[in-house]
């Protein structure tokens, strides 16, 4: 059998390097790999299991007998110009035998014994490594000397060392539970005098590094244990990449923990413990005790934090619109937070790839953790302007997505993330009055924009970051937030709603009198941040106070206010604006307002629009305010068509246009159609110009043809009926019809006349016969009919063009007139 060893031994006697080769260790490392301590659990199973052990310990030290602790299992392996053990097996007992060494050495030796200054440069050789938390605690009580007359957690937690942090580490925790298990059974004692007795303690040292077994030895003890969750695989790695990172920066001193503290650690160092003692307070809320919500907010917090870090060092290579398509983005974001629900890290490959090229975002990271840590912890800074103004109900109300896993990410969340990660790094210093300021800009841009895809998304958050630090850097130079804001330089293909923003801050910045018009305006649950709509760059505040009166009534919460939805004028004086098929193609029009912000849009982007609204609304009154709207609608410009467009095509093109300015029951049929949130849209399809939505058949009119009327008449004419009765009854009711296709059809003894108002404008007539034998017989009486290829019953008499109201109301009678006469010379002759 080998020799055996003891605590104190271990550091003296040689341990296998490799086959050939002895060496003695300076340390023994409790590997990341490893789980917390468990012997100072407070559940069942562990408090039995330390009782028990205690038990045996302590009648062991009371007698001159050998104590057998078993093995240690561990790796040997260079470190600094020594070398250390990475213990893989014998965690728990040797924290156990490191607390029992502690507490025994602190009851019953002096700092001048020699076996105490070897015991507690033993101590110091045990470092933990599991969780920056556990390696501080054991450095800092390994120098730590007190007289224990109570429990020594009471003691421990009082010294000015220690962190409330610290409370937040399971293994710490169990530490000094152990620790008052140890003092209670102490105190029972008659005999005191254990040190002596200590060295009792022995065990068995396996080397395995000439095994080559660490990467099984792994494997098997995550399968054995509980599984490391996704945050402590990655927290791992990215301690691991800052420690070994060749950048300047990580290896600067800096103060340990806090900005006063007299202790000068590398960077690196420190943003490790900072991540175990310090952030972890705001992950860690009373109502998400349970450790597993607390790894995945703090791990949602990195993936969201990377993700938009990602979007803002891709800008030169990876489009907007590629975005969506972009893998490392869906890994970081769209994917990250399943994963973590289920426990799955993917590695540090993306995390890493990006810190190689831009390793001053861990930089960027600690800053914006200890802005959270020091502004929204308590003061809840951040947390107040999660959410926008006209969201709130109180200033205490916000959201706190970015720290917790009962707020699910969004678009528009990470977006928001983004523009606060930008802020902090953006300012040399955190100012609450200038983000407050920035929070205000960004909730106005986000809320009127339409933010459907990682398109967008991409856009704004490059967007945030270029305008807030050109802010910062404008501020820097002695402007006030709105002037630097002011002067940023917008192009024409930014962002609207950024450059209606950069416009409030050029006003604001002239006269801070526009400061509380425009916030308050900005509440207007219609408005929602977007006010300068209906006015002009130059506009007085007295004029712009006007005009806001009276825009105000014009808008209510569900969009376009009843008095401006009577006849639909406001909507039909929008759609006037769009004098051409380019503008007026695929665009959306409504008088509500819902979730894409469509007729928003319009009004935020359309100069025609918005020049119409800032005449209308210098009038006085509503019924003024209509009169200018309703001579907008009159004198519209010429339609202009799209390229290459027929006579027929721009007939078509005119009569869709006069539709969308004049048909106001159109407008009531559409009303009805979008009360459950639908919107319809102008578009080509197979041969027409329809307004419906999208996919929608029941929802669909074609504009560019008078098909309904002339179907109407012919029903009347000859005592047809429609195929589909709701047809049938929207055509008595407003003149127009929905759908792809009318079909009418009347019955006889031979069969069933057809016509079908079909699409790109044709006119069919067919007739379907009972019998085969009546096919052959009527095919000679039509000239130009055929037989369907599909039903050999079926005979396609007649195909003509829609075109002109009356033209195809004769042309069609035409062909019926002859059908009839047909059928009806057919059966006088049977």
């Amino acid at each position: 059998m080998s020799e055996k060893f003891t605590f104190l031994s271990l550091y003296k006697q040689g341990l296998d390097l490799n086959k050939d080769t002895q060496v003695k260790i300076s340390g023994i490392v409790i590997p990341k790999i490893q789980r917390p301590y468990a012997q100072g659990r407070t559940d069942g199973v562990c408090t039995y299991v330390r009782n028990t052990l205690l038990k045996e310990l302590f009648d062991t030290l009371l007698t001159d007998e050998i104590f057998d602790f078993n093995f240690i299992y561990g790796i040997v392996r260079p470190s600094n110009n020594g070398y250390v053990m990475e213990l893989l097996d014998g965690q728990q007992r040797m924290t156990t035998l490191f607390l029992l060494y502690w507490y025994i050495t602190n009851r019953e030796l002096k700092a001048d014994d020699a076996l105490d200054t070897e015991i507690r440069k033993a101590l110091h050789q045990f470092e933990y490594q599991t969780r920056s938390t556990s390696t501080v605690f054991c450095k800092k009580m390994a120098d730590y000397r007190v007289d224990i007359n109570k429990a020594p957690s009471k003691i421990i937690r009082n010294a000015k060392w220690y962190f409330k942090s610290f409370d937040r580490d399971s293994t710490i925790s169990a530490m000094l539970t152990m620790l008052d298990a140890i003092h209670e059974r102490y105190e029972k004692l008659e005999n005191k005098n254990l040190h002596e007795r200590l060295e009792n303690i022995q065990f068995y040292v396996k080397s395995l590094g000439y095994f080559n077994l660490s990467e099984e030895l792994y494997i098997k003890m995550n399968a054995r244990g509980l599984q490391l969750t996704p945050f402590e695989n990655f927290k791992a790695d990215l301690t691991n990449f800052i420690s070994n990172k060749d950048y300047s920066e990580f290896k600067k001193l800096v103060p340990l923990y806090k900005k006063d503290s007299e202790e000068q650690v590398p960077m690196h160092f420190n943003f490790s413990v900072k991540l175990d003692a310090k952030w972890v307070d705001i992950f860690w809320r009373q109502e998400e005790k349970e450790i597993e919500s607390y790894d995945t907010a703090y791990m949602n917090f990195f993936s969201r934090f990377f993700a938009c870090k990602y979007i803002i060092a891709k800008k030169d290579c990876v489009s907007d619109r590629d975005m969506r398509q972009d893998a490392t983005l869906h890994n970081l974001y769209t994917d990250a937070e399943n994963r973590t629900e289920v426990n799955e890290y993917l590695g540090f490959q993306p995390f890493e790839e990006i810190l190689e090229k831009h390793p001053e975002y861990v930089l960027c990271l600690d800053k914006v953790l200890d802005v959270f840590y020091d502004y929204d912890l308590t003061g809840h800074t951040i947390f107040k302007k999660t959410l926008p103004s006209w969201e709130k109900t109180s200033e205490e109300v916000g959201d706190n997505f970015y720290c917790s896993t009962n707020s699910k990410i969004t678009h528009t969340k990470l977006i928001v993330f983004g523009a606060i990660i930008e802020f902090i790094d953006a300012y040399e210093h955190f100012d609450p009055e200038s983000f407050d300021k920035w929070m205000r800009v960004v909730w106005n841009v986000v809320e009127n924009t339409n933010i459907d895809s990682l398109t967008p998304v991409s856009s704004l958050i490059r967007k945030f970051s270029a305008v807030i630090h050109e802010t910062a850097r404008l501020t820097k130079e002695g402007n006030s937030f709105y002037e630097a804001l002011g002067k940023y330089n917008t192009v024409e293909r930014d962002n609207r709603a950024i450059i209606e923003e950069v416009k409030k801050a050029a006003l604001i910045s002239q006269d801070e009198s526009w400061l509380n018009v425009l916030t308050e305006a900005e509440k207007h649950p219609f408005f929602k941040g977007m006010v300068l709509f209906f006015t002009k760059d130059d506009v007085s505040l007295k004029d712009y106070l006007h005009q806001l009166g009276l825009a105000s009534e014009m808008f209510d919460e569900d969009g376009i206010s009843p008095c401006y939805r009577k006849e639909h004028i406001l909507i039909r004086a929008i759609a006037s604006q769009y004098a051409s098929w380019e503008d007026l193609n695929q665009r959306y029009l409504t008088e509500r307002s819902e979730t894409n912000k469509y007729l928003k849009n319009i009004l935020a982007s359309n100069e025609h629009v918005r020049n119409m609204l800032c005449e209308a609304l210098s009038k006085n009154n509503s019924d003024e305010i209509k009169g200018v709207l309703q001579s907008y609608i009159d004198n519209a410009e010429t339609f202009a068509h799209w390229p290459n467009a027929n006579e027929v095509d721009k007939d078509y093109c005119d009569r869709a246009f006069m539709r969308l300015r004049n048909d106001k029951e159109l407008y009531d049929w559409i009303n009805e159609r979008e009360e459950g949130g639908n919107t319809f849209r102008v578009y080509w399809f197979e041969g027409h110009i329809m307004f419906a939505v999208p996919r929608k058949l029941y929802a669909k009119v074609a504009l560019d043809t008078d098909r309904a009327k002339v179907a109407r008449e012919i029903a009347n004419k000859y005592g047809l009926d429609f195929d589909d009765p709701n047809q049938k009854e929207l055509c008595n009711k407003y003149d127009f019809c929905f759908g792809n296709e009318i079909w009418l059809h009347k019955d006889c003894s031979l069969g069933r006349v057809q016509v079908g108002f079909c699409l790109h404008h044709k006119l069919i007539v067919r007739f379907e016969c009972k019998e085969k034998k009546i096919v052959d017989n009527l095919m000679e009486k039509f000239e130009r009919c055929s037989l369907d290829k599909d039903n050999e019953r079926l005979l396609q008499i007649e195909e003509l063009q829609h075109d002109d109201c009356k033209a195809t109301f004769k042309n069609l009678s035409d062909v019926l007139n002859r059908v009839f006469d047909s059928l009806r010379s057919y059966i006088a002759k049977t």
